[in-house]
C-alpha cells in the first residue's frame, strides 16, 4: 500500500471513531418559541423563533453558528417555503427568521441543519432534521392547545457548540475520501507498472 495512504490511516480511524461517538448520541432537538399559526393565509409573512440543540448526559450543546433553517411544508402538497435562521445572540443556539406561509397553508413545520452530500462531483441536499414536539411540528394540533414559549437561556457551563462535532465528522469524511483516492491512485500505478 502507498506510504501516503498509511500516513493518512491513523487520522481517518480517529476521525471516524469520533464521528461514531457523535452519531451514537440522542437525536438533535428543536423547540419553537413562537407558534406557527395553523390558519394563516398563504403568502402571509410571519416571524418565528426557535432553539436548536443536542442533548448529552444532562447538558445541551447548542447548534451555534450553524446553517439552521425552518421549512413550512404545504398542507395541500404545494411548494414548501424555507429560510435560514439568524442566530441571536451568537452562541446561544436560538434562531429567528421571517418566512412566508406556503400555498395551501401549513401542513408541517420542519427545522434542520442544512447539509449537502457530494459523490463523484454530483451534489444533493442532505439535511439533518431536528425533532420538534408533535404539536409544534403539526400546527393543527397546536390549535387545540397553545404552545408555551420556551424560555431563552444561556448555554450551560461547559456546553460545547455542535459546530465542533460537525467539523469532526466533516474532517473524517474528507480524510476517508482522500484515503480512498490515494488507494485507487496507488492501485492504478501498480497496474500500469505491471502492464
Amino acid at each position: 500500500m502507498d506510504r501516503r495512504l498509511w500516513a493518512a490511516l491513523p487520522a481517518v480511524v480517529l476521525a471516524l471513531s469520533l464521528a461514531g461517538v457523535v452519531a451514537g448520541k440522542d437525536g438533535a432537538l428543536a423547540s419553537l418559541e413562537t407558534p406557527v399559526p395553523p390558519d394563516a393565509d398563504p403568502g402571509t409573512r410571519i416571524d418565528v423563533a426557535w432553539r436548536a440543540w443536542m442533548p448529552d448526559s444532562g447538558s445541551d450543546w447548542p447548534f451555534s453558528g450553524s446553517p439552521v433553517f425552518i421549512r413550512l411544508v404545504s398542507a395541500n402538497g404545494g411548494k414548501a417555503t424555507e429560510t435560514m435562521g439568524r442566530e441571536r445572540p451568537p452562541g446561544s443556539g436560538r434562531y429567528e427568521a421571517t418566512i412566508a406561509i406556503p400555498s395551501g397553508g401549513v401542513g408541517l413545520v420542519e427545522v434542520g441543519l442544512f447539509g449537502e452530500s457530494c459523490i463523484e462531483g454530483t451534489c444533493t441536499r442532505s439535511d439533518l432534521l431536528f425533532e420538534l414536539p408533535e404539536d409544534q411540528r403539526v400546527p393543527q394540533l397546536a390549535a387545540a392547545r397553545p404552545v408555551v414559549p420556551v424560555a431563552t437561556q444561556a448555554p450551560p457551563a461547559g456546553a460545547r457548540p455542535v459546530t465542533t462535532t460537525v467539523a469532526i465528522i466533516g474532517a473524517g469524511v474528507v480524510l476517508l475520501v482522500a484515503a480512498v483516492g490515494l488507494s485507487r491512485r496507488a492501485r492504478r500505478s501498480t497496474e500500469t507498472a505491471r502492464g
